[in-house]
């Protein structure tokens, strides 16, 4: 007598027919999360195994033969890593604008960038906006380096900025 009259099931479909599709959608999105947030995970295992080599420069700066960019890695002691390879006249620009970004946090912001695209990986807007902020990071620092230049100095690094752009294999 008991058993008939349980709910058998029917009763909860009926009453909410989003339920299935609503499982299947957060199913979906939890797996967009894990394979973003994987990627993550093993590109900072592969860059780590590049740095493996690198050779101490200065305080917290890095000399790497396999990378082919400056950049700055890690929170709480921020590091700056340059490629063996750049020509020692460059070498002092590239140190005042990565100086820059961990003095602005950008390192910070670039891993609440990449959280934020983990969670919301399915909407375009929010990978627009961290693209925008990335380069709005670096378009600061860039500026912050011409802030206190002479008028050489610009023409130097404005020299050196035209021709990353001329040289699509050359991204430092």
């Amino acid at each position: 007598a008991i058993t008939g009259a349980l709910p058998q099931g029917e009763e909860q479909t009926v009453a909410d027919p989003l339920e299935a599709p609503m499982a299947i959608a957060t199913i979906v999105w939890l797996m967009g999360v894990a394979a973003l947030a994987g990627y993550g995970v093993v590109s900072l295992i592969r860059l780590r195994r590049r740095l493996v080599g690198a050779v101490p420069l200065e305080k917290q700066v890095y000399l790497a033969d396999h990378i082919d960019t400056p950049f700055v890695l890690g929170l709480v002691r921020a590091k700056i890593y340059l490629p063996s390879a750049l020509p020692e006249r460059e070498r002092g620009y590239i140190l005042l604008h990565e100086r820059h970004h961990i003095r602005r946090l950008d390192h910070v912001v670039k891993l609440v960038a990449f959280l934020a695209l983990c969670i919301h990986w399915f909407n375009p807007l929010v990978w627009i906006g961290a693209k925008a902020s990335c380069e709005d990071c670096e378009r600061a620092c860039d500026a912050r380096v011409l802030k206190d230049a002479t008028t050489e100095e610009r023409a130097v690094y404005g020299e050196m900025l035209l021709s990353f752009l001329c040289v699509p294999a050359r991204r430092y």
